[in-house]
């Protein structure tokens, strides 16, 4: 079930949301992470964000539900985007996750997720 907040964001909010989980993923969250994701999205889609705002959201996330509200948001993202956007967002997603030069566990799950989501083999 879809929350209101949610059906709310804007594709640069839900971009943020999908990117900063696959960062935390792996358990830790670095702040250049953070600037190049922001930075990505930026170019990419120009829409208004409140980045206090969303990182403070997923900090409170519990862990045990980051991986519900991924889902959820990749979902929102899909209905708001086109397929050039969620391709760029892939690409960059993957670059996020292979920064560190090899994929954890977790992160391959959330990326599994994303796949499964937006019907990608």
């Amino acid at each position: 079930m879809r929350t209101q907040f949610i059906s709310k964001m804007n594709k640069t909010e839900a971009g943020f949301h999908l990117l900063m989980t696959l960062s935390l993923a792996d358990g830790s969250i670095q702040k250049a992470e953070s600037s190049i994701i922001l930075d990505f999205l930026e170019k990419s889609f120009h829409e208004p964000i409140e980045i206090i705002k969303e990182q403070a959201f997923l900090r409170a996330c519990p862990t045990e539900e980051l991986i519900n509200h991924f889902t959820e948001v990749a979902h929102q993202f899909y209905v708001m985007s086109t397929e050039e956007e969620r391709n760029s967002l892939i690409s960059f997603a993957m670059k996020v996750v292979m920064a560190d030069k090899k994929m954890e566990i977790e992160e391959n799950q959330f990326i599994h997720s994303l796949f499964d989501a937006w019907a990608i083999d």
